[in-house]
């Protein structure tokens, strides 16, 4: 028997309860009443809907403790569809994944498969997650990343432009078939507080790198702390390019910003910030700069209606909000632009076994 803390028990039942409540408003239209919610004490189920005078729904501990939220969430709406077909809809001879519950889980891209053994779930979303195609434009690119390392500027330039260059052919290309595609979502980067340098980053990704972005409200159930996370849509290899780019671009502005204070001689960090963000603008102004001279060569980018689509049943209930910030150090932010100018996106080093990809230093 899986064991539980019975403080952090408490903390992810509170937790599931405010996001059954959130989906309740977002997907269901306030239709439905809090079931009692509890966890499974099995390491196998994922979860469980028991309707009828216990109106019971449960998930798994064990897969609460190894996995993100995002996948339980997952598990939740499952269920909570479950629980619609029975209490609101008043379907009960149906089949478990009859035709009104996977109606449901097709209008709000609930994941019908999320259900019995864990393991079995998690072999599924990892196959459904590869594409051979786009793993073979990946690779691509990744080998272009590795020339972008050049310590000749020029070379190094004319590498990340031909990656840019490859990714808009590939998803040209995707626009140019009718059938319908594979977009997935997934949250990246740290549960916290929303700053202007986050913001910033995730435009860009979501600008040149062709997924839509969203400051969602997530929760990390180890720390028991909630607060605003990055969560990203679109294609497989689209988020995991993405997730790679928007990683980098932490990684190396926090690397640059020490490599300036010591060229300057600064003691603290309060023109970090300026200067993070100024690096940032300078690197959107590049890649600005490559969208206008991508069109001179009649590659011309078009929303994504498919993806569009996704991302509005996805978010039903979407708004969206803006930030700002202070330039308290013009020097500091006009050093960062010019560096972000010349900044190019490097390749980073894919284990075999895990398949993640880790950030050169």
């Amino acid at each position: 028997m899986f064991v539980i803390d019975v403080e952090i028990k408490n903390a992810w039942i509170r937790q599931l309860k405010q996001d059954w409540r959130n989906a309740n408003y977002c997907y269901f239209k306030n239709k439905m009443k809090l079931p009692n919610i509890s966890l499974l004490d099995s390491g196998k189920i994922l979860g469980k809907w028991v309707g009828g005078i216990k109106r019971g729904l449960s998930i798994s501990g064990f897969f609460i403790s190894r996995y993100p939220w995002q996948y339980v969430q997952e598990v939740l709406y499952h269920e909570m569809a479950h629980q619609y077909v029975e209490e609101i809809l008043g379907i009960t001879q149906d089949l478990p994944h009859g035709k009104a519950f996977r109606k449901i889980c097709y209008d709000n891209e609930f994941d019908h498969r999320a259900t019995g053994d864990i393991q079995e779930w998690i072999k599924k979303k990892k196959k459904s997650a590869t594409d051979t195609q786009e793993h073979n434009m990946l690779n691509k690119v990744q080998k272009l990343l590795a020339l972008a390392q050049s310590k000749n500027f020029h070379e190094a330039e004319l590498a990340m432009s031909k990656a840019q260059e490859i990714l808009l052919k590939h998803n040209l290309k995707l626009l140019e078939f009718e059938n319908k595609r594979k977009y997935i979502s997934k949250q990246i980067g740290d549960v916290g507080r929303k700053n202007p340098v986050k913001s910033l980053i995730a435009s860009i990704i979501s600008r040149f790198f062709f997924v839509e972005a969203l400051w969602a409200f997530g929760y990390d159930q180890h720390k028991n702390k909630g607060g605003r996370i990055l969560e990203i849509y679109g294609t497989p290899r689209n988020i995991e390019m993405a997730e790679y780019v928007h990683d980098y671009l932490h990684h190396i502005s926090e690397k640059l910003w020490r490599d300036y204070k010591e060229q300057k001689n600064i003691f603290g960090d309060r023109h970090r910030r300026t200067y993070i963000y100024g690096l940032l603008n300078g690197f959107y102004q590049k890649l600005e700069a490559a969208v206008v001279k991508n069109e001179t060569k009649s590659l011309i980018w078009v929303d994504d209606s498919q993806l569009k689509e996704y991302f509005h049943r996805k978010n039903p209930r979407i708004k969206r909000t803006s930030s700002c910030y202070s330039r308290s150090c013009r020097e500091a932010y006009n050093s960062g632009l010019t560096s972000g100018k010349r900044l190019v996106i490097h390749r980073g080093v894919t284990t075999r076994n895990s398949g993640r990809v880790y950030l050169l230093q």
